[in-house]
């Protein structure tokens, strides 16, 4: 075991507060609206805390990690992009004003707006596809971040993955939104202090200058150039500005943040301060992914050119070698507080994508198919039933998923892909919807499934690249969009009034 007592002490009171004051959100908890989106009342420092707190958790760390193992400094290409796009974004309002503006709560939500609730329907199913996909690798991921750090015998990992989802289940299911928002703040000032504590001790005991040497002699000038990298080029940066913009406004998880904020400028604050963070946010723990090369990079070249981790004599895989390398520098105390903070992160994560994602399955698939059915209008406190059910299927999903699915390439390019199965679509007809008069359901249809379709079908099936499929997605995407449009009616007056 690498865990002292005091590290055990540290990370079970944490786990213990974090639970309680969960749990607590559940008495402000009076409506559908407060369940979902906090009532629309965050203001703009909780708001910044909280969108933060929700894209950044173990995981995060883990995955961008492994891909600055993989690829050296070039894979800060996709940490500036991502939080150049979030800058971007909310200096201008691009979309997420008129997302605000229109006092929805869930992405799918505009389609039935601008489009049909036929088209909703579809799109929440997309949506909630690509989104539990996405989260479906998280739970493994995390639980092998705990084992490796902790010490914990890996015959464990199941049990490690079943306690983390059942504390991050237990208040989400109860106080939805309010529940996750108070207990995120407590989480990012806990995550702050564990990035911060990482990156001292990781650079102190490599050496900045060993970790340049490193990259250089094994991946020359392709660890410095995302346009020489073998692993990324043209494509990979024109898909990485897609997607993060596509990220940043459509994205269900972090569009509730905006949803949920006290108005349209709150908002655009909110995402301009967050965009500063993420720039953190990717390249801190990629620097470490490389610390941990230094360290431990000594094994078989792989196919790729990378030499595989070995420690205490045994080859690891590379998304494993930033936590062995924690356990490794990290003193008693130290470790405890770290390991606290990346739970908090995990905790943070995993809690608003479960709200996310069922909060998809049970406004835009659920309740609109009762409305087309013709059958009575829900309660609030029965749509809240129906998403704490959904709540626990995707749970039950997502556990079954991390324990038996085979990520074929780096974790980072995985969930890039299953995010692109619905952004594709969903981008590209918000885009259309919000700013071209000429677009209508047709479009909107073939866009959702030229988007998805190509990105399932190209990686998924046929083993292409993540860059090409991901480029190739949008692509297709927009060509729906605009085909699709071209071909069928135009939009009532009434509605392209309704939307703009």
């Amino acid at each position: 075991m690498n865990f002292a007592v005091i590290d055990w002490v540290i990370v079970v009171l944490y786990l213990a507060l974090s639970l309680g004051i969960g749990i607590l959100g559940k008495r402000f908890v009076g409506d559908l609206t407060h369940f979902l989106v906090a009532g629309r009342e965050l203001g703009v420092y909780l708001g910044i805390a909280t969108l933060a707190a929700t894209e950044i958790g173990s995981v995060t760390y883990m995955y961008m990690a492994e891909l600055g193992y993989k690829a050296g400094f070039a894979a800060f290409a996709s940490a500036l992009i991502s939080g150049a796009s979030m800058i971007v974004i909310g200096r201008t309002g691009f979309i997420i004003t008129r997302f605000r503006e229109l006092k929805l709560m869930t992405v799918p939500e505009y389609f039935q707006v601008k489009y049909s609730v036929g088209l909703r329907i579809l799109t929440g199913f997309v949506v909630a596809l690509g989104g539990i996909l996405n989260m479906g690798v998280f739970l493994k991921i995390e639980g092998q971040f705990l084992v490796t750090v902790s010490g914990i015998d890996g015959r464990y990992l199941v049990a490690v993955m079943t306690g983390i989802l059942l504390l991050e289940l237990i208040y989400t299911v109860l106080g939805g939104m309010v529940s996750i928002v108070i207990t995120d703040f407590m989480q990012y000032i806990l995550l702050s202090v564990a990035t911060i504590l990482v990156t001292l001790y990781a650079v102190r005991s490599t050496g900045f200058d060993n970790i340049v040497d490193k990259v250089e002699k094994i991946m020359g000038p392709g660890g410095f150039s995302p346009i020489q990298s073998p692993r990324f080029g043209w494509t990979f940066l024109i898909w990485q500005v897609l997607l993060w913009v596509s990220l940043s406004t459509c994205w269900q998880t972090t569009a509730m943040r905006m949803m949920s904020t006290k108005g349209p400028e709150t908002g655009k604050k909110v995402m301009t301060w967050t965009g500063v963070i993420f720039l953190g946010r990717g390249m801190l723990p990629m620097l470490w992914g490389m610390c941990a090369l230094v360290m431990f990079g000594t094994g078989p070249i792989g196919i790729d050119g990378i030499p595989a981790p070995v420690v205490n004599g045994q080859t690891i895989e590379p998304i494993a070698a930033m936590p062995a390398m924690l356990a490794r520098i990290l003193g008693p105390g130290v470790r405890g507080i770290v390991v606290a903070g990346m739970l908090a992160a995990t905790m943070s994560v995993n809690s608003s994508y479960l709200l996310g994602w069922s909060s998809v399955i049970s406004q835009d698939i659920v309740v609109p198919l009762r409305s087309i059915q013709g059958k009575g209008q829900l309660s609030s406190k029965q749509q809240i039933l129906i998403n704490r059910i959904c709540n626990v299927l995707v749970s039950l999903f997502i556990m079954f998923w991390g324990l038996y699915y085979t990520l074929p390439d780096a974790v980072y390019l995985y969930l890039g892909l299953t995010c692109t199965i619905y952004l594709s679509g969903v981008f590209v007809s918000v885009i259309g919807g919000l700013y071209w008069p000429r677009a209508n359901v047709v479009g909107g249809y073939a866009a959702m499934l030229m988007g998805a379709v190509g990105t399932v079908v190209p990686f998924f099936v046929l083993g292409w690249s993540a860059n090409v499929t991901g480029f190739a997605a949008f692509g297709l995407a927009a060509m729906g969009l605009v085909v699709g449009s071209l071909a069928g009616k135009p939009t009532p007056a009434s509605v392209k009034a309704a939307v703009n």
